[in-house]
C-alpha cells in the first residue's frame, strides 16, 4: 500500500480498503487467483484473436424469422457513430437536442411513409414490446378483453403478450391458417371476430413466411376491434402497405433496416398507428414547430410516460427506447431509397422462388410444403431422423431450424419441417450449396 491509499483510508477513518466492500455477503465476492502478470495491448490483441477463432464466423447464414442477414452499408455506421448521435440519452432539453430531436423526427416521417400510417412514435423496444403495446393501446382504445391471434404465432411474441397482458387480463383465441396455402383461414376468423373483440393481429408475410392475400378482408367484419398488423419493412418495397390494407396499428421489428444481427439484439420496435389513437399511443413523439425567431423547431410534442404524468394515466413506461437504433435505420432508409428498396423485395421473393426450384429436385425434400408465395423465411419438409441443424453447421452452413422450435403450433405435415430464409446477400452459388449439402445430409 502506497502513502496516497494510506491516506485515503485515514481519511475514511477504515484500516483496510476491504471495509468498502462489507456490505456484501463473503459467498458472492469473485476471488481472483493465479492471474497473470500484466501484458501490452499487442499482446492481448493477439490472445483474443486466438480465443475468437473458435467461433463460427465464416458459415453462410440461412437463419431468418425476425432477424436476418442483410446487407448494410458501411455509411450507416460511419455517420451513426458520430458523437452527436452516439448516445442513449433522452434528449430532455429541446434547446440543446435539435440534431437528435430532428434525426428521430425524420425516422418517424420516413416509418409513416412506408406504412402509409399516420403517426408513429420515436421507437419501442423491439418487435415483441411493440406488439404488446399495441395490445394494450388497443384495449385502451375499446376497453374490451378478447384477443384474435394466429395459432402459428410465433413463440417469443405470444410469451411476450402474456407478459404485457399482465394488469388488464386479455383472453387470447387463436385462429386458424389454411393447411393448403398457409394463408388467414378467413372464414375462421370471421367466425370468431364477436363484438367483444379487443383486436385482431395478422402478420404479412405471417408467421410461415407467406405473403397474406386476403388481409383487406378483415375491414368488412373487424366491427370495433382494431386490426395490428405485423409486418417486414423490407417487404413494403413490394407489398401493400398496412395503410393501404386498413391496419389501425402497425408494428414491426427495424432490424432489417441498417442494423446488424448481433445475436438477436438489440433491435428497434417500429409504432405506427392511426391519428384517431395519438393520445392512446405508447412511448413518446417527436414534433415540428416554429420558435420565437420563426425558425423551425423540434420537441417531444407527446410524452405519457410514468415519469412526467401520474402512473395510472401514464399509457407506457418506456424510456429511453432505442433512439440510436432509429436513427439507423432512417439512415439505411435513405441511402437506399424507395426503388433501391424495392429492388431488395424483389430480389428475396426471387431468391426465395430459387431455393424452393433447387431443394424440390431432392428426394425427400418437399419446398412446397404450402403453396402460399415465400418472402424470406420458408418452410420446408425434409425426411430426416437427423439434427439437421448440428448436421448442416459441421458443414458452414447456419439454417435449419424446426419450425416446432419457434412456433406456437407447427404445420401439421407428413415429414418434419424446417425454416431457411434467404436475403438479398444469399447468391445462387450458396442456395447451390446448401441443396448439395442438404442432400448429403438428410
Amino acid at each position: 500500500m502506497n502513502d496516497s491509499e494510506q491516506h485515503i483510508l485515514e481519511v475514511l477513518n477504515i484500516d483496510s480498503a476491504e471495509k468498502l466492500f462489507s456490505d456484501i455477503p463473503s459467498d458472492l465476492k469473485v476471488r481472483l487467483t493465479n492471474i497473470a502478470n500484466g501484458i501490452s495491448e499487442m499482446e492481448l490483441l493477439s490472445e483474443a484473436s486466438k480465443i475468437a477463432k473458435k467461433n463460427y464466423t465464416g458459415n453462410i447464414n440461412f437463419l431468418g424469422n425476425g432477424i436476418y442477414d442483410r446487407f448494410i452499408p458501411s455509411s450507416v455506421d460511419s455517420i451513426l457513430s458520430r458523437s452527436e448521435f452516439l448516445t442513449a440519452y433522452t434528449p430532455y432539453q429541446a434547446e440543446m437536442s435539435q440534431g437528435m430531436l430532428q434525426a428521430l423526427f425524420e425516422y418517424q416521417s420516413l416509418i409513416s411513409d412506408l406504412t402509409e400510417m399516420d403517426y408513429t412514435n420515436s421507437s419501442m423496444y423491439d418487435s415483441s414490446t411493440a406488439l404488446g403495446e399495441a395490445m394494450r393501446m388497443a384495449y385502451r382504445v375499446n376497453g374490451n378483453k378478447k384477443v384474435l391471434l394466429p395459432e402459428n404465432i410465433l413463440k417469443s411474441h405470444l410469451s411476450v403478450l402474456r407478459n404485457y397482458g399482465s394488469g388488464i387480463d386479455p383472453t387470447f383465441e387463436f385462429y386458424k391458417l389454411d393447411p393448403d396455402s398457409g394463408e388467414i383461414d378467413i372464414h375462421d376468423l370471421r367466425s370468431k371476430t364477436t363484438e367483444d373483440s379487443c383486436c385482431i393481429i395478422v402478420y404479412n408475410p405471417n408467421c410461415y413466411g407467406i405473403v397474406e392475400s386476403k388481409i383487406n378482408e378483415i375491414n368488412t367484419f373487424k366491427g370495433n376491434s382494431l386490426l395490428i398488423y405485423y409486418y417486414d419493412p423490407v417487404s413494403l418495397g413490394v407489398i401493400k402497405s398496412p395503410g393501404e390494407l386498413g391496419a389501425d396499428i402497425a408494428v414491426s421489428d427495424g432490424q432489417g433496416l441498417g442494423i446488424s444481427q448481433n445475436f438477436g439484439g438489440p433491435t428497434l420496435g417500429l409504432f405506427s398507428f392511426r391519428k384517431e389513437y395519438v393520445r392512446k399511443s405508447p412511448g413518446r413523439i417527436i414534433g415540428k414547430t416554429i420558435d420565437k425567431d420563426g425558425k423551425d423547431a423540434f420537441v417531444m410534442t407527446l410524452q405519457t410516460r410514468e415519469q412526467h404524468i401520474r402512473r395510472d394515466k401514464a399509457t407506457s413506461n418506456i424510456c429511453t427506447n432505442q433512439a440510436l437504433l432509429s436513427i439507423a435505420s432512417s439512415i439505411y432508409l435513405a441511402i437506399v431509397g424507395s426503388s433501391g428498396l424495392k429492388n431488395i423485395a424483389l430480389t428475396n421473393f426471387s431468391r426465395a422462388k430459387l431455393l424452393q426450384k433447387k431443394l424440390e429436385k431432392i428426394s425427400g425434400v418437399d419446398p412446397y410444403v404450402f403453396k402460399g408465395v415465400f418472402f424470406s423465411d420458408v418452410v420446408v419438409g425434409v425426411d430426416t431422423n437427423n439434427n439437421l441443424e448440428e448436421k448442416l453447421l459441421e458443414h458452414g452452413i447456419m439454417g435449419g431450424i424446426t419450425t416446432e422450435s419457434l412456433l406456437n403450433i407447427p404445420p401439421v405435415k407428413n415429414s418434419k419441417t424446417y425454416f431457411f430464409s434467404v436475403t438479398e446477400k444469399r447468391s445462387e452459388d450458396e442456395i447451390d450449396l446448401l441443396a448439395k449439402t442438404l442432400e448429403v445430409v438428410k
